[in-house]
């Protein structure tokens, strides 16, 4: 019997033992549902009072990137938007522009007698210029004249009320700008009509059968003399365009930012890229830039002395620099005619020319302006050479003096004529 009762009371302990177990576990998830309840409830009592506090806080920063994303679209209903970029944030930095600091000496062996003016001469204004015969002289109001050196006659060649500018001889013609119209003229001589060739024109340089010019809105462009099918090297929209000076192929120029010049050059059949031939100045400090078969000529200011300016030589590729004379001031642009530098300094309240034998460094004065008055040198006046003769042009002068004669031996021009 003892062991019948065993028997049948085991399974009677095991259930006992099971249910409470089973009692054990449920108040152990009890537990854990209420930890849970508890957690939410004291974040949605944080949540409620900061959106209490703050209305306008959102509450979805607070979760990861993702989720804020995942919240916002697909909770919220928020749809994203990309904010345009502004100006700043997509303007590329400006590209590293190769240097070219080495050319061969034969690229620079220009002709003179191929060349259809100084460059100081153009940069200057452009109102002289000769031919080897005659020179060449523009009178604005009043159009082009031409002088011969031996007899000192003279004669209104192309009448013209318009400015006129950028005086080139090559052959049998005479290229200009009237500035009046911003048209590049081609005349031939002994005509009165001349041909438009370009419009929007500033500046033109001719060397050989190359003709070179610069527009209104900076683009450097070329074409033949013949053919007058314009190409664009070159265009600057945002910087304003000079030319420095020209090689066998390549042209050379400079870009002006504020009182920053960046110094550039270019294939002249624009097989290239730009490079930079110099490293950029300031032009408070360095300007007046004139390139002549390969040597650069340039006006530095004395910061050593804080007084005048050194006319400066450097050849291309050089870091060198050799200083050629001294000026109280800063004039116009250097004119380079073989061994004899031009330029212009202020005496007594005058403009004053000079001429300077690069091989022995002798000066001597060529022709002086009219008293300029209590404002002194401005730029409505300014120098050029014209082979035999010197000429200061502007502000109420208008005078030439040969130098094979003294610089006090001056002919003034007035009303259409030339007098002693």
């Amino acid at each position: 019997m003892k062991d019948n009762y065993f028997d049948n009371d085991m399974p009677n302990k095991k259930a006992k033992s099971k249910r409470k177990k089973k009692k054990g576990k449920m108040s152990a998830g009890k537990w854990i549902v209420m930890i849970i309840s508890l957690i939410v409830a004291a974040l949605a009592s944080f949540l409620i009072t900061i959106k209490i506090l703050v209305p306008d806080y959102d509450l979805t920063s607070l979760l990861p990137e993702k989720a804020q994303s995942f919240v916002s679209e697909n909770i919220l209903g928020h749809t994203t938007t990309t904010e345009p970029t502004t100006a700043e944030s997509t303007t590329k930095p400006k590209p590293t522009v190769k240097t070219l600091d080495y050319l061969e000496d034969e690229e620079f062996k220009l002709e003179y007698s191929k060349q259809g003016n100084y460059i100081g001469n153009l940069l200057n204004g452009g109102k002289v210029g000769n031919d080897g015969s005659y020179i060449y002289h523009i009178v604005d109001g009043k159009g082009i004249y031409r002088f011969a050196p031996g007899s000192e006659n003279y004669s209104c060649i192309y009448k013209s009320e318009d400015i006129l500018s950028s005086i080139n001889l090559r052959g049998d013609y005479i290229y200009f700008v009237d500035e009046t119209i911003g048209k590049l003229q081609k005349l031939q001589k002994g005509s009165k009509t001349p041909k438009t060739i370009a419009d929007n024109v500033r500046f033109v340089f001719v060397y050989n059968s190359l003709v070179y010019y610069i527009t209104k809105d900076n683009s450097l462009c070329v074409m033949d003399a013949k053919e007058l099918i314009p190409a664009t090297l070159y265009n600057s929209a945002d910087s304003e365009m000079q030319l420095v000076g020209i090689s066998k192929r390549r042209v050379f120029f400079s870009l002006r930012d504020g009182d920053t010049l960046e110094f550039l050059t270019i294939d002249n059949g624009a097989k290239t890229e730009a490079c930079r031939f110099r490293e950029d100045a300031t032009d408070k400090y360095e300007t007046g830039f004139v390139m002549e078969n390969g040597f650069l000529y340039y006006v530095r200011r004395d910061t050593e002395s804080g007084n005048g300016h050194y006319i400066v030589r450097q050849k291309f590729g050089s870091q060198k620099t050799f200083d050629l004379v001294k000026t109280s001031t800063n004039l116009g642009y250097p004119i380079v005619d073989k061994n004899r530098l031009f330029y212009a300094d202020y005496e007594d309240n005058k403009m004053v020319m000079k001429e300077l034998n690069m091989n022995n460094e002798k000066k001597k004065a060529m022709v002086k302006s009219d008293a300029l008055g209590n404002e002194g040198i401005t730029q409505d006046i300014s120098f050029f050479h014209g082979g035999e003769y010197d000429f200061i042009i502007g502000k109420g002068n208008y005078k030439a003096s040969s130098n094979l004669t003294s610089s006090t031996n001056v002919m003034t021009f007035k009303d259409g004529k030339w007098n002693y």
